[in-house]
């Protein structure tokens, strides 16, 4: 089930990222970030079911940074955004 599942998690995350790299359409790395978050989880998971806890801790924590930077960049365009909004007006107010 979960070797499934990483192999599923695996060629979703390869396309998407031959397709960021091909199309130079760089708005999907934070969705990209969250894929492979996934993945390292899943693989996290593989390793724990074979008694190799070291590197599944390791696999856990990958996938958790993973996640905070794919929302991290996701939040950072929407404040961005908003900045960017915020100094045009206050531009042609001036």
């Amino acid at each position: 089930m979960l070797k499934a599942l990483q192999l599923i998690l695996s060629i979703i995350t390869v396309g998407l990222a031959l397709y960021i790299m091909l199309t130079h359409s760089y708005q999907f790395l934070s969705f990209l970030n969250i894929l492979l978050g996934f993945t390292m989880l899943v693989l996290g998971a593989i390793e724990w079911q074979k008694r190799k806890k070291t590197s599944a801790w390791l696999l856990f924590l990958v996938a958790l940074f993973s996640w905070f930077v794919g929302i991290y960049r996701m939040t950072i365009k929407k404040r961005l955004a908003y900045a960017k909004r915020f100094l045009m007006c206050f531009q042609l107010c001036f």
